[in-house]
């Protein structure tokens, strides 16, 4: 604040102080008569001894009986150094009493600096001289300047809640301070506002049931503005309540404590505290925190809802709502900071589409409101359902619908899970990609289906049973849609009734096999191993492998072609090879189109589980 802002402020808070006590001590000052009307001056010291430093004028004062003076029409104004006016002080009437050493009126009190920058009015005033205190009792009215309240303004917002500031309307209009009754007192600095107080600016209005200000000693500025009971404050388009607010002219920030709530539209929150930092455009809520918002709004909604399971056109936004709990929040332009045990939820109306956690969540939004990245930190977990994703880091970019977990992530879903590096999900279209050091659990029945994906759901008809047994799939990376899972790199199956080992396998369910069949696609460099359901143990190796599984009402399929230059097959007592062979676990049996070698001792007929065809090579 400038010096002249200061000086300007100071009087005009001392109020009648520094101007009608003036009648009490004459000897200070040079009384000029002109008719009935009086006029008491001042001057400054040397060496400005000539400079006027104030001028009462009243156009009457009388001697009452009881030694009070009635002083009618008064008007006092002050002036610089540089006989710049200052500030101007009217009563139309009011009285001296000098044993009291007091001013009174029942009238009104008008008080302004020349600049335009402070003014005070009201009805029925008491000016106490010796203790140095204001009471104005009636319809108070005072305009305060912003920057006589050491704000700035504000660059603000958030896109949930504050909006840019009009800083030239806001400096012309003022604030307005209204209420029933004002004291002020000098030597504490300490003004209170009483009586259905309200505040109101461009951008602001508040009102509570009382309101005290303090000035600062020194330099006589506004220092805080304490607002109590039953607060409320609108802020350009945010509605705040509270039981206590508080400003700083020294910090520029106002503070809502005593179960603080805020809303904006259709968003709303709360805290143990909340905090709006004028200069730098920020919004804090600390303690408790709570926000919640429409699903839209959020832009994260998508990571914690089931994919197709709510249409965006049939389910209102005020039916579908994110809620964030967390110890504290900061919401500025483009960008919103959730601190210390978050937890955000996914509804709608009151069931619940999934869940996050996190200790740090940090949201940043374009120019338009929408979401361009999510990035979670610190124990991350994701869930929906009976889906899972945990890691170290979650970051999710708007803009291609992509979240990354990095930071040991892994992903369950139902009985099977898996990890890897990095896990990668497209959640609309279902997918998900695991890079590095990847690997799969899942129930060994299920080897083959396409129930791999951690975002799909089990389809209509597809066994939900799970077992004690389960399947692990070792690989370089793999990728998971809800009709396939393809491996890659160093690929390995452990499995309680076989072993693969390849560079690449797709695992699929064609239209053709049903809904309960499914198929494994195993190549180059293929070695396997199997076990039949008599506990027959068969060894391949080839070029590729084409496991294939059906089950009809009263037949299964479980056949394995192995093609390979040659491919190679070892039962028990028999080995194979040919450029194709094919074995048919389910009915213990060999084929090989063409030549092919067979040799081995085989077991008599009715012991025999393989059954070649009839026509060989010799070894």
């Amino acid at each position: 604040m400038n010096r002249r802002n200061q000086t300007c402020f100071r009087a005009a808070l001392v109020v009648l102080a520094l101007g009608l006590v003036m009648i009490a001590w004459p000897g200070r000052s040079q009384p000029v008569v002109g008719g009935r009307g009086f006029k008491f001056t001042e001057y400054y010291d040397a060496p400005h001894e000539t400079q006027l430093k104030s001028l009462l004028e009243c156009s009457q004062a009388q001697r009452q009986p009881d030694g009070r003076y009635l002083i009618t029409n008064a008007k006092y104004r002050t002036f610089r150094v540089t006989g710049e006016g200052e500030m101007t002080v009217e009563a139309p009437q009011c009285v001296y009493d000098p044993g009291l050493r007091s001013i009174s009126s029942s009238g009104p009190l008008h008080v302004r600096t020349v600049d335009g920058k402070f003014s005070i009015e009201g009805e029925g005033f008491l000016w106490q001289q010796t203790n140095s205190t204001l009471l104005v009792s009636n319809r108070v009215h005072t305009i305060i300047h912003p920057e006589l309240m050491g704000a700035q303004t504000a660059t603000a917002t958030n896109n949930v809640v504050v909006e840019q500031t009009n800083a030239a309307a806001e400096q012309a209009a003022g604030i307005n301070v209204f209420s029933d009754q004002f004291e002020y007192a000098e030597d504490s600095g300490r003004g209170v506002y009483q009586g259905n107080v309200r505040v109101a600016g461009t951008n602001l209005t508040s009102s509570a049931g009382k309101m005290t200000i303090v000035l600062s000693a020194a330099e006589r500025r506004l220092q805080t503005l304490e607002a109590e009971e039953n607060v409320i404050i609108d802020y350009k388009q945010m509605h705040a309540t509270g039981g206590q607010g508080l400003y700083s002219a020294d910090t520029g920030l106002i503070r809502l404590t005593n179960q603080p709530t805020w809303r904006l539209e259709q968003r709303d929150g709360s805290g143990d505290e909340l905090v709006l930092d004028q200069t730098n455009g920020v919004f804090h809520a600390n303690g408790h925190a709570r926000l919640q918002t429409p699903a839209q709004n959020m832009g994260v909604s998508g990571l914690l809802s089931e994919p197709g399971s709510v249409s965006s056109n049939s389910v209102p936004a005020t039916n579908h709502f994110v809620e964030v709990l967390c110890d504290n929040y900061q919401l500025q332009t483009n960008l919103a900071v959730f601190r210390k045990e978050v937890r955000v939820s996914d509804r709608i109306a009151d069931q619940l589409q999934g869940e996050m956690s996190c200790a740090l969540l940090t949201l940043t939004f374009s120019g338009t409101n929408e979401l361009q990245k999510m990035l979670a930190e610190h124990q991350v977990v994701i869930a929906q359902q009976d889906k899972q994703f945990t890691a170290e880091k979650a970051e999710y970019t708007g803009t291609n619908g992509v979240l990354d977990l990095t930071g040991n992530p892994g992903w369950r879903a139902g009985v099977r899970e898996g990890k890897g590096d990095l896990v990668r999900v497209h959640p609309a279209r279902e997918e998900m990609l695991v890079q590095g050091n990847a690997v799969m659990k899942f129930p060994a029945a299920e080897l083959g289906q396409s129930a791999f994906s951690a975002l799909g759901t089990p389809k209509r008809g597809q066994s939900k049973a799970t077992t004690n047994e389960f399947a692990v799939v070792y690989s370089q990376e793999y990728f998971l849609t809800p009709e396939s899972a393809l491996f890659r790199g160093g690929v390995r199956i452990e499995h309680p009734q076989m072993k693969w080992a390849c560079e690449e396998i797709t695992m699929l369910s064609p239209p053709e096999l049903g809904k309960t069949g499914r198929m494994m696609i195993a190549e180059p460099a293929v070695v396997f191993d199997v076990i039949d359901d008599q506990g027959r143990s068969y060894h391949g190796t080839g070029e590729k492998a084409v496991y294939t599984h059906r089950v009809m009402a009263t037949l299964t399929n479980d056949i394995v072609e192995l093609t390979g230059s040659p491919a190679m097959l070892t039962a028990t007592n028999i080995v194979g090879q040919n450029n194709i062979m094919t074995l048919d676990l389910a009915n213990h049996k060999l084929t090989a189109p063409g030549k092919y070698k067979l040799w081995g001792t085989a077991p008599t007929v009715t012991t025999t589980t393989l059954r070649p065809s009839k026509s060989r090579s010799p070894r």
